[in-house]
């Protein structure tokens, strides 16, 4: 009997696809990125059963009989509803897992750094350079964020590829999000 190699058995560059490691999620120290796509801007708020729904800013912020619908999950420390947050989505290149990204990004610090850097004359368009986002800490009472442009230069090679791959194969879908549904058609990356 001939036994096989076990990369013979799979394509080389094959992954299992998982739609859930589409999300980028900040990890303490350095999270440097380059946005591909302008953001998504809303509200998002969790329920009880800790599932995201999200508004978009064109409609306004929840009001008090949305809320009462949703039923907001509970403040551990707090024993209050939690309250709805305004957040930016967007497609980036996440340069540690060499990979697109889906990133929400809901903390006020970090929205502030990047919209004062956006509104720069010697920035703008966030797309034209990579980001580093700073995390140090890691409850919700000591995280800091700082945020860090790097010089522009053009996207890589590989970056546009994969960025181009998704926008011809129409493989991404951010609208999807006020759905309740995953922008990424598959992931497998």
């Amino acid at each position: 009997m001939n036994h096989l190699e076990a990369q013979d058995f799979l394509p080389g560059e094959y992954k299992v696809p998982d739609k859930s490691k589409q999300f980028m999620k900040l990890k303490p120290g350095d999270n440097i990125i380059r946005i591909l796509s302008s953001p998504l801007l809303g509200y998002v708020v969790f329920n009880s059963e800790k599932s995201p729904v999200r508004k978009n800013f064109k409609n306004g912020d929840f009001t008090v009989d949305e809320l009462k619908d949703i039923k907001p999950k509970i403040d551990e420390t707090t024993g209050d509803p939690e309250a709805p947050k305004h957040f930016w989505m967007m497609l980036v290149w996440d340069y540690a897992e060499k990979a697109p990204k889906v990133v929400e990004i809901t903390q006020i610090t970090v929205l502030k750094s990047l919209y004062q850097i956006a509104q720069d004359q010697d920035w703008g368009d966030l797309r034209n350079f990579d980001i580093n986002i700073h995390k140090e800490g890691s409850t919700k009472n000591d995280t800091t964020y700082s945020v860090t442009p790097k010089p522009p230069k053009p996207l890589n090679k590989e970056v546009k590829a994969v960025y181009e791959e998704l926008k011809e194969k129409e493989l991404l879908n951010l609208d999807a999000i006020w759905d309740g549904k995953y922008p990424f058609l598959t992931y497998n990356y």
